[in-house]
């Protein structure tokens, strides 16, 4: 062997051993068991890549529950294949009763110290239960809770920023009172659970309905001593074809339901539970994020408008006024006043009008009385008509900063 190569292989040899150094390491001696409950229904396309993710986990002694909600695809052959070669995995049938009861009837089952949930069309990153239980055995925390990436169209994406911004760091032992933003981060497959604070403090799941995902992890959010943050994205959550995925149809009147009734329960428990303030950040979170999915107006119906209308009415008035201007998107908050006071068409043409837009607005003085407003004028949509008051279209102080010129006062 000539000196260069051995000089590359000397050099190569060096860089694999600091890889290996940099991976995350549990400490020696008896690994917990973690047990991985997958609710499987109908995911003929996307199984095999997910169930190959969790059997290439880089912590080995898992235990796999595949609980094929009566599936009438090949869901359930392609998870049965899983279980013939690999004893880590195992299949379970049961009659078609949603992922919350697949969900319960596998943690029934589960004998693991740590538990995990996974839907069977994501992928696990490699490393996402090994640095979970890393954590959590030096932390004596309750759960484990990661970011996500989005996985769309065959393209990996970055979650939205307000998920990025709550895991910006590693944070191990702490409560909700100190990252009450957390609660954006409502991914039940995100989160790995001591077993036995689950079973005392966070399940069983709500069945017979869509985003379950909502309360349960609110109930670990609230009722655990402490839990661990990672900031790394631990799993890609795959954003499927509308049609393909019943919880994923965003502009379907009774999937705005279920997501509705969802935020109200998590509203409620917080209520019982004396949080006013989480339970106002809840709230908020959902408004600034737009979780109705209201840019979706123009495709959806008029009964889908009308519980967004109904939605928007109790929850706007349940959050502090100011904190509502702060957070909510000039464009946003306008779009709330027209969907709580107008009707579906004017509201579609606000949205075609570019209204969500900051960059759409034509911002001018008015002297009213004393005040001097500046006010939004959009020059697509006639606002005036619409009957949209001035108040409510008055930018912030930090919008007004975004804003290239304003008008001055108009005469008369």
């Amino acid at each position: 062997m000539s000196a260069s190569a051995w000089q590359r292989l000397l050099t190569l040899r060096v860089a694999l051993r600091r890889m290996r150094d940099s991976l995350p390491r549990l400490s020696s001696g008896h690994l917990p068991l973690l047990s991985i409950v997958v609710a499987a229904y109908n995911t003929q396309p996307y199984i095999e890549e997910t169930l190959t993710s969790l059997a290439r986990q880089r912590y080995r002694r898992i235990e796999v529950i595949v609980v094929n909600d009566a599936s009438t695809d090949l869901t359930g052959e392609i998870a049965g294949r899983f279980a013939a070669k690999d004893r880590r995995f195992r299949l379970v049938s049961a009659p078609h009763g949603g992922p919350g009861a697949a969900r319960n009837l596998g943690a029934a089952l589960a004998g693991g110290q740590y538990l995990a949930f996974f839907d069977s069309d994501d992928i696990a990153d490699p490393l996402f239960y090994f640095e979970a239980i890393r954590g959590l055995e030096h932390s004596d925390s309750d759960f484990a809770v990661g970011s996500y990436e989005v996985l769309s169209d065959g393209l990996r994406r970055s979650a939205p920023k307000y998920v990025r911004r709550v895991h910006k760091e590693n944070r191990r032992g702490i409560k909700l009172a100190d990252l009450p933003e957390i609660t954006v981060n409502a991914l039940c497959c995100s989160k790995v659970y001591r077993r036995d604070f689950y079973e005392r403090c966070v399940g069983p799941q709500p069945e017979g309905v869509f985003y379950e995902d909502q309360m349960t992890s609110m109930r670990g959010y609230v009722r655990s001593g402490s839990f661990d943050v990672i900031s790394r994205p631990v799993l890609q959550w795959r954003r499927r074809p509308t049609l393909d995925a019943t919880s994923q149809r965003t502009v379907d009147a009774d999937n705005l339901q279920h997501r509705v009734n969802a935020y109200r329960d998590v509203s409620g428990f917080l209520d019982a539970c004396d949080l006013p303030l989480v339970r106002e950040q809840r709230l908020l979170q959902l408004l600034y994020t737009d979780q109705l999915t209201l840019g979706h107006l123009v495709e959806a119906s008029p009964q889908y408008f009308d519980i967004a209308a109904a939605f928007l009415r109790w929850a706007i008035p349940l959050v502090d006024a100011e904190m509502y201007n702060e957070n909510v998107s000039f464009g946003n908050r306008v779009l709330h006043w027209l969907v709580m006071h107008s009707d579906l068409p004017t509201t579609s043409s606000f949205i075609l009008s570019g209204g969500r837009r900051l960059a759409s607005w034509v911002f001018e003085r008015r002297d009213e009385g004393s005040s001097g407003l500046v006010v939004g004028v959009l020059p697509t949509f006639d606002c005036d008509r619409a009957g949209i008051p001035l108040a409510v279209r008055c930018p912030t102080e930090r919008e007004l900063a975004k804003v290239a010129t304003v008008a001055p006062p108009i005469d008369g």
